[in-house]
């Protein structure tokens, strides 16, 4: 004890105080001894004499604390006297600051990585180093964020003294090749002798692996040899190997290289003899794939799922199921127990074949053997069911399959979805209760799949459908939501549906929302497409009500809608309308304007027109003069006509056969048949080819 009291007293101090202090103590205790024999007391004991040396030590310690001046040190850089006390608080700062650099590093949150790293940099000279680099490059690539792990290695390497390490290099190459980006992994595998560092086997391996989920085997082999030449490849760099031979069904090189494996000294594992099985399956040798199965059993090597799983694989998608199955059967009885994939692979092969009953008939089986069906075999049914437009055998799967405890997901919901809109109203209604009912009653889930299912809709024009299943939201007492009346909406548009369109505006209208102005302007261009317009006036007149946004594009549409009838009057005040409510009009307004006056043959109204719209800096477009040459062949001008084509072929407008057809129109009417001809010679130069109206 009095020992460890002596160590303590006198570490922390240099040679000379020390032994001052010790020939102090012993002075002191000698004095004490001393003093108690001279006084007559009893010897004192070995215990009592530790005691003693204690006291004094203590004693002396605390005289020496109170006594001692404060500790200072010399600063190396600014050479002042700095207290130690006032610099603790920065160094913990320091430190505070580049462990949350590791802790965004391993949350994957870059951002944050370079907001640490600059409050790093605005601390004292030196704080930031390599280390601090590399934290920044792994946050973004645990991310899977390459470009940003490559960005803050680039910028360690231009760093002032500071150089990268293999492991930061080996992040961005691990990165590049997880993201399949072969070229970027490789070129950095390059650089790292320019750089100084000596490639490791983990560098090769990433770009191997990368080659390797890419299909590319020449490439992976190439880097395979070069690491044989290097530090040597392992167990990973040859399972990578025999991996991408699989992929393409390389067989022989597989084989190839897994004697190179054992030459080397580097043992097999069991992946790399399912590959070499698998490359067989894949290259459509199932007797050879057979053959590395009993090769690993005369070995002692036990085979696994995944080694019969490649051949249930192979002879389900041949269509033999009753084969795969058996091939199920021998893998129990080698000892290896089955798993949920090795059943779906027959399960799916069932359902492709449209051999559903069978496909019902193992699903129970798999439930009977103590297995768990998955979300995955649900959806292989579902897929058959599609397939055979069965919505009702695909609700009561889904609800069987849910009270067996196995849940429905997105893909699930959606296979249901489209099943329902394949059948009649009274299935489409239950397949839209279940999915209801499959959600929890969770308003926010049920509106998504709805939506979903609507979104299917509109892909196929679907109207019935669409509307089918906007009335089950109401049987389900769920509100749609905007989403809801945009797409079905969409659906009514695509689908050429006008009538139904504007109702459903009209909802939407009333309800208080409002669609996509894209949408809107669509069912515009629909009704002016059909030249109807009064249900346009109405449709304007609904938005201004509802105080809506009309844009420019919904009165472009009253305007071609009028310029079909040939009412000059109505399209020329809309115009004024549209300009007046602050639209700006546009060379589709001009074209329409000009359009309707080709329809009454007004010529120079026709070219007013365009005078007007070139003075607001628009430029006419095909649709502008083809309208302008067809007010000249119906006024019989064949000279104007050909002074607005030779100005649209100044304009670097390509000409149409439209055109073409509308200029000879012009010249035949003003009686210039030569003219005609003249042209039609000229469009087949220009490789136009003539139409039956030419």
């Amino acid at each position: 004890m009095a020992l460890d009291a002596l160590d303590r007293f006198t570490s922390g101090s240099d040679g000379g105080s020390s032994l001052m202090h010790l020939l102090g103590i012993v002075t002191l205790a000698i004095s004490a001894f001393s003093l108690c024999e001279l006084c007559g007391w009893s010897p004192l004991t070995a215990a009592s004499e530790e005691l003693l040396v204690v006291a004094l030590l203590g004693g002396l310690e605390v005289w020496r604390r109170a006594s001692a001046p404060p500790k200072h040190k010399l600063h190396r850089k600014s050479c002042e006297i700095v207290d130690e006390k006032a610099e603790k608080p920065e160094t913990h700062s320091c430190h505070s600051a580049y462990s949350k650099l590791q802790a965004a590093a391993r949350a994957a949150d870059g951002k944050l990585a370079e907001t640490l790293f600059a409050e790093l940099q605005r601390g004292p000279a030196g704080s930031v180093n390599a280390m601090c680099y590399g934290a920044v490059i792994n946050a973004f690539a645990r991310g899977r964020n390459a470009s940003g792990a490559e960005r803050w290695l680039k910028a360690l390497i231009d760093a002032p003294s500071l150089t990268p390490n293999v492991i930061s290099v080996n992040i961005v190459i691990s990165v590049f090749a997880k993201q399949g980006n072969v070229g970027r992994a490789e070129y950095w595998l390059e650089q790292m002798p320019r750089l100084g560092l000596d490639p490791d086997v983990l560098s090769f391996n990433a770009v191997i692996d990368a080659c390797a989920r890419a299909g590319e085997v020449d490439r992976a082999e190439e880097w395979l040899q070069k690491l044989l030449a290097g530090p040597g490849p392992n167990l990973v760099s040859f399972s990578s190997m025999l991996h991408a031979c699989a992929r393409i069904g390389a067989a022989l090189r597989a084989e190839e290289w897994l004697r190179r494996m054992e030459k080397h000294g580097v043992k097999p594992n069991i992946i790399c003899y399912n590959s070499v099985i698998y490359a067989w399956c894949q290259a459509g040798h199932l007797d050879k794939a057979e053959d590395w199965l009993k090769y690993l059993q005369t070995r002692g090597i036990q085979p696994t799922v995944t080694s019969y799983g490649a051949i249930i694989n192979f002879v389900a998608k041949s269509g033999e199921t009753l084969a795969a199955e058996g091939w199920i059967d021998r893998m129990q009885a080698a000892g290896v127990r089955a798993d949920i994939a090795s059943y779906n692979m027959v399960l799916g092969a069932y359902c492709r074949s449209g051999r559903l009953v069978e496909a019902e008939k193992l699903l129970e089986t798999i439930f009977a053997r103590g297995l768990r069906a998955n979300t995955s075999s649900l959806n292989l049914m579902l897929g058959g069911y599609l397939r055979q437009a069965d919505g009702k055998q695909a609700s009561a799967c889904v609800r069987s399959m849910r009270q067996r405890g196995v849940m429905a997901d997105s893909l699930s919901w959606k296979l249901l979805m489209k099943c329902g809109t394949l059948c009649a109203e009274p299935v489409r209604k239950q397949i839209m209760e279940e999915i209801h009912l499959g959600h929890s009653g969770t308003e926010q889930g049920s509106v998504a799949c709805f939506n979903a299912m609507l979104s299917h809709c509109a892909t196929t024009k679907d109207v019935k459908g669409a509307e089918a299943c906007m009335e089950g939201f109401e049987a389900a007492g769920i509100e749609p939501n905007s989403s809801s009346y945009l797409t079905i909406l969409e659906t009514c548009v695509g689908a050429g549906n006008t009538s139904r369109a504007e109702y459903w505006h009209q909802r939407m209208l009333d309800r208080g929302m409002d669609c996509q102005l894209p949408v809107v302007n669509q069912l515009f261009h629909a009704l002016g497409k059909l030249g109807d317009v009064d249900r346009l006036k109405e449709l304007l007149e609904s938005r201004t009500r509802h105080q809506r946004e009309v844009t420019g594009s919904m009165y472009n549409a009253l305007i071609s809608a009028y310029a079909k009838r040939g009412d000059v009057q109505e399209a020329e005040r809309c115009f004024e309308d549209m300009v007046s409510q602050g639209c700006q009009g546009d060379v589709a307004s001009f074209s329409s304007l000009v359009h309707a006056c080709a329809k009454s043959n007004q010529l120079p109204r026709a070219e007013g027109w365009i005078k007007r719209m070139e003075e607001m800096g628009l430029e006419a477009n095909v649709v502008t003069y083809n309208s302008v040459i067809n007010a000249c062949a119906r006024c019989a001008n064949g000279d104007r006509a050909e002074f607005w084509f030779q100005k649209m072929i100044r304009a670097g407008v390509q000409p149409a056969l439209f055109t073409f057809n509308s200029l000879i129109n012009a010249f035949v009417k003003a009686g210039q048949r030569g003219r005609a001809e003249d042209l039609l010679h000229s469009m087949r130069e220009l490789g136009v080819a003539a139409g039956a109206v030419t």
